[in-house]
């Protein structure tokens, strides 16, 4: 703050001290101090005027900090001053001439000015300082703007250069499709002119057609008439197996005492329950391991024609099944008083377990089997405890003996004994060039399970 008005300021509270020791002062009659007063307070008069006189100069500048002090500064020493002239005025220390009231009057508004004059430039300093925060946002915000509108600049140049490139792009095409279009015409007529010159040669051509077509119809007829006779005459032939000899079968029953017994069997198992069946020494024969997993497990069945086998007429066919599991399964949809074996598990064993196993070796049997098997029996009640079968001299049969033999023996591991028809499978001697298991095979084994009390293979067909 400038040292002048600092003094000026000093010399105003000396002043309003002054006065309140004349006030305050033990005189019981005031109205002989008003000189005194008036005179203090004429004193205060020239301090406000120098005071208002530099507010109000163009050369000197005041700042808000300073503005506020002089305000808190000058409200100390004013406030009492002005309080003591209006109660001057209004004769609180007795009556006042018309000089007295003049010089009190030019007081007061002297001060008042002073406390206006220093509001409205504190007011204008804050309008100010308000004014300057809003240019400094406002310009903030013109420069965001402006890299707004440069960001936005640049996306529309990429846009336009992109679009550009799609118009270049769009006319190659349409230019393209323009050429596409004409050549298109002129190939449409090069192919009008071929189209009229091959009706031409069509017309030369339809008598010969008729011709053709006519000699090509009475071709076809005679062939479709020899192919449908040669395939009544093969149906099933493809499944002819040859060269396999006359294999010989040995079945014995056995009851718990080890008497032979002559008598019927069956399996008495829990509807659903499967059978184990054992292959003894199978890895000495690796090739003949799969096809016991054939015979046993194979759900595929085959037509034959049953003049194969000497059973009916050419073009009628009779079906047959490859393995076990396909035949009782079928046999198994009847309805019978026991339930009929048609799920199987095959495992490899050396200890004898399953209630079927089946032996592989190399010895030749006595009595020229070629299998054998050995059903052990509960002779009361007709049931199968555990059947043995065996096949002799496996490392010499080829691969349709094999398989016709085993597929023989199964049949009196499940309960079936021999059949009186030669050309069956459960013929003593297997004779037939179709071994397989016939639908004669699944009548006897839905009968023996159904009550039937006889294990014998009748075929009537």
């Amino acid at each position: 703050m400038d040292d002048h008005i600092i003094n000026e300021l000093q010399q105003i509270i000396l002043f309003q001290k002054k006065l309140e020791q004349i006030i305050n002062s033990d005189e019981q009659d005031k109205s002989v101090q008003i000189p005194d007063i008036i005179d203090n307070l004429e004193s205060t008069n020239n301090l406000t005027e120098k005071l208002v006189s530099g507010i109000l100069s163009d050369k000197t500048k005041f700042d808000k900090v300073f503005l506020s002090t002089l305000n808190h500064e000058l409200r100390t020493p004013l406030v009492p001053i002005k309080t003591y002239s209006e109660m001057l005025i209004q004769n609180k220390f007795g009556n006042l001439n018309e000089q007295q009231k003049e010089r009190l009057d030019i007081i007061v508004t002297n001060t008042n000015l002073l406390q206006q004059k220093i509001t409205e430039l504190l007011q204008q300093s804050a309008d100010k300082i308000s004014s300057d925060k809003e240019s400094r946002h406002r310009l903030k915000e013109v420069e965001q703007e402006k890299v707004l509108l440069e960001k936005l600049d640049d996306l529309l140049n990429d846009e336009l250069k992109q679009d550009k490139q799609i118009i270049h792009r769009l006319q190659d095409i349409v230019t393209k499709l323009s050429q596409t279009q004409k050549e298109g015409r002129q190939e449409e007529l090069f192919l009008d002119k071929l189209v009229k010159d091959e009706e031409r040669k069509n017309v030369l051509l339809a008598k010969k057609n008729l011709i053709v077509i006519a000699i090509s119809a009475i071709i076809v007829s005679a062939g479709f008439v020899a192919y449908s006779t040669y395939v009544v005459s093969v149906v099933g032939s493809q499944y002819k197996v040859v060269n396999i000899g006359n294999m010989q079968s040995g079945y014995v029953i056995q009851n718990l005492r080890g008497d032979t017994i002559d008598t019927w069997l069956s399996w008495r198992l829990v509807d659903g329950s499967t059978l184990n069946v054992n292959l003894i020494d199978g890895q000495k024969y690796p090739d003949k391991a799969e096809i016991v997993r054939t015979v046993l497990l194979s759900e595929e069945s085959i037509e034959i024609d049953d003049s194969l086998l000497h059973k009916g007429p050419k073009g009628v066919t009779s079906t047959y099944y490859v393995g076990w599991a396909g035949a009782l399964a079928d046999a198994a949809k009847n309805p019978t008083e026991m339930y009929i074996p048609h799920k199987f598990n095959l495992i490899e064993s050396q200890k004898g377990e399953g209630e079927i196993t089946i032996r592989l070796t190399t010895m030749k049997s006595g009595d020229g089997y070629s299998g054998y098997t050995k059903s052990i029996a509960d002779d009361v009640q007709n049931q199968i405890l555990k059947s043995e079968i065996t096949i002799f001299e496996a490392d010499k049969l080829s691969k349709a003996q094999f398989e016709t033999i085993l597929r023989h023996e199964l049949g009196h591991a499940l309960g079936l004994a021999h059949s009186t028809a030669p050309e069956d499978l459960m013929h003593p001697t297997i004779e037939t060039d179709y071994p397989y298991i016939s639908q004669c095979n699944i009548d006897a084994m839905i009968s023996l399970y159904d009550g039937g009390k006889k294990s014998e293979v009748v075929c009537e067909k």
